[in-house]
């Protein structure tokens, strides 16, 4: 079906033009198609208009322009002042309709709503699967826990005798690296299934993102992989849980290092403030979730990793939920995949936690 194409101006490029040119990006409309033509504001280093121009859409200094082009349907005033827009509404041509801040904020409040409303129906879903899943992995993980125990330290045992025949402290050694690797298997099951009990502090996001930023950046030139942040310079402090949150990020990160440790590439990590969230943005340029559906990538148990049991994200996911976020994996065109993160601002302590 192809879409009608509406093309828009924004007069007006700071935070409320940064964080529609998001949401257009995050949720494009469905019955139609916008091609922002311009962003507008005097300011050069506005952060919409800063936005806009990584977004390879052109901007000015001056409005007025916009009042007579023939091919734009829609101005969008975020500026707040009543003069320019009824400057706006003065001088534009009969053709064009104007959307004024108003507007603009009721709107985006209406979405706000529905957004929250499909965030809790999501959290219930994964709740119940969780449970389900929780309720079976425990069962099982505490089968298996007791006799790896005892396996693990008869091995350790044998492994101190002085007379083991030629070549079985080898075989020993073997059989203990597995079992090892077993029990580290249960214990993510646990982590994952296990009800989190975050412990929120007030955390000031800009310098927390920037100093695990420059943790994982070099981790990534160890194999080969660059890294380039792009990063809002006034970033809010927030309560999060700082130990789970570097959990969650660095579960992401790793997922996209391990897509591009053999070949090398870029992973583009975003911290972008977007009305009142922090989206958080990892694109890398590796094989992207080719064999995965997205929905599916983030599923526990889902992985096409050998000798994985795919629990990372879906660990991941549970932090973001207990942060009230969201979390979304969209592959790319041709390679590569996109992880976003929507975490909403809290400058106030959970009442689980305040009490």
């Amino acid at each position: 079906m192809n879409k009608q194409v509406i093309n828009v101006a924004f007069v007006g490029g700071g935070k409320g033009c940064n964080d529609i040119l998001h949401l257009l990006k995050s949720y494009p409309p469905v019955h139609f198609k916008p091609r922002i033509i311009g962003v507008a504001d005097s300011n050069s280093d506005a952060i919409g208009r800063s936005h806009a121009e990584r977004l390879g859409i052109p901007t000015t200094s001056e409005y007025r322009p916009f009042l007579q082009n023939k091919e734009l349907d829609l101005i969008i005033e975020l500026t707040g002042d009543d003069g320019v827009l009824s400057d706006i509404l003065e001088k534009k041509l009969p053709s064009i309709k104007v959307l004024d801040h108003v507007g603009a904020l009721f709107l985006w409040e209406i979405i706000a709503i529905q957004e929250e409303k499909l965030h809790l129906e999501k959290k219930v879903t994964h709740l119940d699967t969780m449970a389900a899943i929780g309720e079976i992995s425990y069962r099982m993980t505490h089968e298996l826990r007791n006799p790896l125990m005892i396996i693990g330290g008869l091995v350790r045992r044998m492994m101190t005798r002085i007379d083991l025949p030629h070549g079985c402290r080898k075989k020993l050694k073997h059989i203990s690296h597995h079992v090892q690797h077993v029990e580290e298997l249960l214990c993510d099951i646990c982590d994952v299934v296990r009800p989190l009990k975050p412990q929120f502090s007030l955390t000031d996001m800009g310098d927390f993102l920037g100093s695990w930023c420059n943790d994982v950046s070099a981790e990534a030139r160890l194999a080969g992989v660059a890294v380039d942040v792009v990063m809002d310079e006034e970033l809010p402090a927030m309560y999060i849980d700082r130990s789970l949150m570097r959990q969650a990020l660095w579960h992401i990160f790793e997922n996209s290092l391990d897509a591009m440790v053999d070949k090398g590439g870029t992973i583009k990590i975003k911290a972008l403030l977007c009305w009142d969230n922090i989206h958080i943005e990892f694109i890398d340029t590796g094989s992207g979730f080719k064999d995965l559906s997205t929905s599916q990538a983030i599923q526990p148990f889902m992985t096409t990793k050998s000798g994985r049991m795919g629990l990372g994200l879906a660990l991941c996911r549970q932090i973001i939920f207990d942060h009230g976020g969201d979390i979304k994996i969209v592959n790319g065109k041709s390679s590569g995949a996109a992880v976003v993160i929507k975490l909403p601002i809290s400058l106030t302590l959970p009442p689980t936690q305040a009490s």
